[in-house]
């Protein structure tokens, strides 16, 4: 359809009317008869035109407020959507922070949970030593000759 556009353009811009009219009536008296019409058929078609021309004017005409509230809707709906993704940001940059400092206490926690394990284990061991040296403490103590072995 571009190419015939094209075309179309360049015919108009080349368009000769003498030639036009040379190929069309071979003879002036031809052309003279053929001049009411023409004169009538180029009438009509003006008429036909302007009249198109017109109604097309007034359809755009009615259509300009409609128009123009469509644009102010989509100015509205973008704003809205920016407002949206500056929302989505903060709240995804925040996410963030939350996530590095909910890591930041699990791996304190973690630290601690191991000292803490370990103390556990060391009080155990210490507990078992206590309790072995009282057994021991307590057999230092008796007296050979009533035990039974």
């Amino acid at each position: 359809q571009d190419d015939n556009d094209e075309q179309q353009q360049q015919q108009q811009h080349d368009f000769d009317p003498i030639a036009f009219l040379n190929q069309h009536y071979y003879t002036e008296q031809q052309l003279v008869s053929a001049l009411p019409t023409l004169r009538s058929a180029i009438s009509t078609r003006l008429t036909t035109l302007d009249d198109s021309l017109s109604t097309t004017l007034r359809h755009q005409a009615s259509l300009a407020p409609l128009i123009s509230q469509d644009v102010l809707h989509a100015r509205n709906a973008v704003h809205q959507l920016a407002s949206r993704m500056h929302s989505v940001k903060t709240q995804a940059l925040q996410s963030e922070s939350a996530v590095i400092e909910i890591t930041r206490d699990m791996k304190r926690l973690d630290y601690a949970k191991r000292h803490l394990q370990r103390t556990i284990t060391a009080l155990k061991r210490l507990h078992m030593l206590l309790h072995a040296a009282e057994q021991l403490r307590m057999a230092a103590t008796i007296d050979p000759s009533t035990c039974p072995i």
